[in-house]
């Protein structure tokens, strides 16, 4: 069973030497630029996803300073622990957070993905999330959940 946990002072350098297969490089930035990205948001949550007492993710979501909406910014699985079915089960994990610290006001989980991810792509459909037609941000592929 995954759960999330939070990054601190004891698990941050189990968190940045997670890695993606190197295909995948191109498609997520690396756990320390985004810990380091976290200095900068207000309102954002850096978590480990673990199964059992190990790190095998990560993710870095909160609420975005333009829309006042939620965005998961980072969601990563290490290479060693991928094709487990972990990456669907750790977008629920985060949807339950968010669903648990949201206002009323919140209605929206956004996104964005390399269009080129078909991985990715598929694991979002699946948990709810859909294309924002037209709407690409940096080259990605903007995608939204609606509570």
């Amino acid at each position: 069973m995954l759960y999330l946990n939070t990054i601190t002072k004891e698990n941050w350098l189990k968190a940045i030497s997670l890695r993606v297969r190197e295909d995948q490089v191109k498609f997520v930035a690396s756990n320390a630029v985004s810990l380091a990205q976290l200095n900068f948001l207000d309102n954002f949550h850096a978590k480990g996803i673990y199964h059992a007492e190990e790190m095998i993710g990560f993710t870095l979501y909160g609420i975005d300073e333009d829309d006042q909406e939620y965005w998961m910014y980072r969601l990563m699985i290490d290479q060693n622990h991928q094709g487990k079915g972990y990456g669907k089960q750790a977008v629920q994990l985060v949807i339950d957070d968010i669903r648990k610290m949201k206002k009323d006001h919140h209605q929206t989980i956004t996104l964005s993905y390399e269009p080129s991810n078909e991985h990715a792509k598929r694991i979002y459909e699946k948990m709810g999330f859909v294309e924002v037609d037209g709407l690409i941000i940096h080259g990605e592929q903007v995608a939204r959940y609606t509570f």
